[in-house]
């Protein structure tokens, strides 16, 4: 077991100041060691800031609108205008769905909210008074005006031209920025708090505000999880005074890989939100399912793979690089299922 004889761990946990509409609040973690107030607070608001998975709107269409750089007929707002209104909607979709497309068709004159977009199963718009854009005259009854939104999921922020265009996409598709991200704002407090005599002692405040399609708590805690993540394959370095589950030792040319290094490469694909599901859909069909699968195979064998283009490629990459692996990896797997490094002869382990 870990030796923490002498260091104060939190014994204070707390929420405060939660706004009336819930989207706000403040978590204080209490006491600290001296300075791992500013380590856990730096690094948790970047998380949060950064990696946090969600939902947006990443392509539109509307009738006799053929690029970004153009009016819209009988619009007040221009195309840009309108592109920053939806990069302002919030949606959510439901567990087990990856992608949705929305409709709506308007003909009466005045300002046109998300309220209006026609309901989709599985897909819930969190801010409905969002104004899309001002229709200035009614319309022919045979003539209304009508808009296509794709949506999906994604992490982080997402240039438009980084969004992989389907093969069946219509001409006349024009690509948005993304905002994945949930967490509008993320900031940390450090004061001083007593344990004792002692003054020394780190209190961390962490001021949390969402877009409304998450709890501030669940994403403070989802944060945690993603560090957690990252952390726990540094403790194959230790040297046995952790909880580290013991691994079989070498034989011949082959190293054991840590049980943690294990669990992730036996992970399915959809266990990782970066790989979009028209991504994932392709390698099960190539018989890739696993992220084993994956890095035993070299870039260009993924990119053969049929209807995968470079922009999934890049999703399989970064999933790869954000877990310290690489392509082309020489590992294979014994009859129980246990994964090993192969060393070609005359390599030299990195235990010897």
């Amino acid at each position: 077991m870990l030796d923490l004889t002498g260091f104060v761990l939190p014994s204070t946990v707390e929420e405060r100041n939660r706004s009336e509409d819930g989207r706000r609040a403040e978590y204080v973690l209490q006491p600290l060691e001296r300075g791992f107030g500013h380590t856990i607070g730096n690094s948790i608001r970047r998380v949060l800031l950064s990696s946090l998975p969600g939902s947006a709107i990443w392509a539109f269409r509307s009738d006799g609108v053929q690029h970004e750089h153009q009016t819209i007929p009988g619009v007040v707002e221009d195309v840009h205008q309108v592109i920053q209104n939806l990069k302002k909607l919030v949606i959510v979709l439901d567990p087990g769905v990856d992608e949705a497309r929305l409709s709506l068709s308007v003909q009466k004159a005045g300002t046109i909210r998300a309220s209006e977009i026609d309901k989709a199963a599985g897909v819930t718009i969190v801010n409905p008074e969002q104004v899309l854009f001002t229709l200035q005259d009614d319309l022919p009854e045979n003539r209304p005006m009508n808009l296509d939104f794709w949506v999906n999921r994604g992490r982080g922020f997402v240039p438009a031209d980084q969004h992989e265009r389907p093969d069946d996409a219509p001409v006349d598709l024009i690509q948005v920025d993304s905002i994945y991200n949930p967490v509008a704002r993320a900031n940390f407090l450090v004061e001083e708090t007593r344990v004792g005599q002692r003054t020394d002692f780190d209190r961390l405040t962490i001021q949390v505000e969402t877009n409304g399609s998450v709890d501030p708590g669940n994403a403070l805690s989802y944060a945690a999880e993603i560090g957690r993540a990252h952390l726990q394959y540094l403790l194959q370095f230790g040297s046995g005074n952790g909880d580290v589950a013991p691994v079989p030792e070498s034989s011949g040319n082959r190293r054991p890989l840590p049980n943690e290094m294990q669990d992730l490469l036996n992970s399915t694909l959809d266990a990782f939100e970066l790989i979009s599901i028209r991504s994932r859909n392709n390698l099960d069909k190539a018989d890739i399912h696993t992220l084993f699968d994956i890095v035993v195979r070299h870039r260009d064998d993924i990119l053969n793979v049929p209807s995968f283009g470079e922009k999934s490629l890049e999703e399989i990459a970064e999933v790869v690089a954000v877990n310290g692996l690489q392509f082309g990896m020489n590992l294979e797997k014994d009859d129980s299922g246990r994964l090993w490094v192969v060393e070609e002869e005359g390599e030299e382990s990195d235990e010897a």
